[in-house]
């Protein structure tokens, strides 16, 4: 018996050694950690670091600590490309999570799947990522957050359900909502609805009173919002119009409660309005509201998505790696295919033909001046 005991110990200890002797498990990140929106990249890094000191704290995985080696790439393309070839030929990371910024990721799609080392998009939104994944021909892409697709139509699909036959379109010119608004009257015209204005105002711009007349004017069900700075000056435009058609869109209530008056507020005139939102910390129940107390403690500041996709993100990553038994890229990428992991903000992480999961969405609104939950939404078409 002795013996056998031993000769146990020996093979745990054994394990053990060969657990220390191979390291870290390193995941490779490429994002925007200088620049101007270097704020962007740290909240994603934020999001990375806490998924990691859970996943350490609990043991590691496979016997093993996790760790992200960083490296910028400054919303450069080029540069992406020189970080995503340096985390894979130098810092030999199994998985890479990238790039943030629309043209990083895409520059860096081909060098990841080339390299055969998976490329996990947690943030950038383009429908195009999802569209080339999988079997678009880039099997080592998976898209794990929601693109500019799912969001428009989630919200034209949700319209439609409730009797919204047309709508109008107000966008800034920033690229982001440029895009957001070709998808939502691209989705508008695929359920039926019929978009009968359309008009773009240079992002951040303070006037918007005749603009929102404009629209007003052809009588749309809803006017659908895509604003970014120029969100409290719409707010402000809208509270002093006699505005009556509802608002709809991808709606910053937060920025709206800071704007409008309460009086404004307590007349239920901006009731109607309803927005699509990837992540409502304001009604977070759950495991997402204890999230976002951890962030908190950890940061001293909120989460935004960008940290919550980067956090699971993280976390079906190192599931993977668990499933895979090891951290050979070939193997992880095979077992995210098979991932099926719940998501703090509803739903499944579980991937589509073009390695492509859809969690849920959220249908926000105001009510009694408080942001609240009024349905949820998800879009399941490959």
């Amino acid at each position: 018996m002795r013996l056998i005991f031993i000769a146990v110990l020996s093979v745990f200890t054994l394990m053990a050694e060969a657990a220390i002797a191979a390291g870290p498990v390193r995941l490779g990140v490429t994002t925007i950690l200088s620049g101007p929106n270097a704020d962007r990249g740290q909240s994603e890094r934020n999001g990375i670091e806490l998924a990691l000191k859970h996943i350490n704290m609990n043991g590691g995985v496979l016997g093993r600590s996790v760790e992200a080696v960083y490296v910028d790439n400054a919303a450069d393309a080029t540069k992406g490309v020189e970080a995503a070839r340096q985390l894979i030929e130098k810092d030999h990371v199994s998985v890479l999570i990238g790039a943030l910024a629309t043209p990083v990721t895409r520059a860096i799609m081909p060098v990841a799947n080339a390299a055969r080392v998976p490329l996990v998009i947690d943030i950038s939104a383009g429908q195009e990522f999802v569209d080339a994944a999988g079997v678009g021909g880039f099997d080592y892409i998976f898209k794990t957050s929601p693109s500019d697709w799912d969001v428009a139509i989630g919200m034209m699909q949700w319209l439609k359900a409730h009797n919204v036959g047309t709508i109008a379109i107000l966008s800034d010119s920033d690229v982001f909502n440029q895009a957001n608004a070709a998808a939502m009257a691209k989705a508008a015209k695929e359920v039926g609805i019929k978009t009968i204005a359309t008009e773009v105002i240079p992002a951040g711009e303070v006037e918007l009173s005749a603009s929102l007349q404009r629209l007003e004017g052809a009588r749309p069900d809803r006017i659908v919002t895509l604003l970014g700075r120029s969100n409290q000056s719409f707010f402000k435009a809208y509270e002093k119009s006699a505005a009556s058609i509802p608002i709809s869109g991808r709606i910053d209530f937060n920025a709206a409660l800071n704007t409008f008056t309460p009086a404004f507020i307590n007349s239920g005139r901006f009731d109607q309005a309803i927005g699509i939102s990837v992540f409502t910390p304001a009604v977070a129940t759950g495991g997402l509201a204890a999230f976002i107390q951890n962030y908190r403690q950890q940061y001293g500041i909120a989460p935004t998505q960008r940290s919550i996709f980067a956090y699971e993100a993280a976390l079906l990553i190192v599931d993977a790696v668990r499933r895979a038994g090891n951290d050979n890229p070939a193997d992880i990428q095979k077992a995210i295919k098979s991932t099926d992991m719940a998501s703090l903000l509803g739903g499944d992480f579980t991937m589509d033909i073009h390695n492509h999961s859809h969690t849920h969405l959220q249908i926000v609104g105001l009510r009694d001046g408080k942001i609240t939950l009024i349905d949820s939404v998800t879009n399941s078409t490959p």
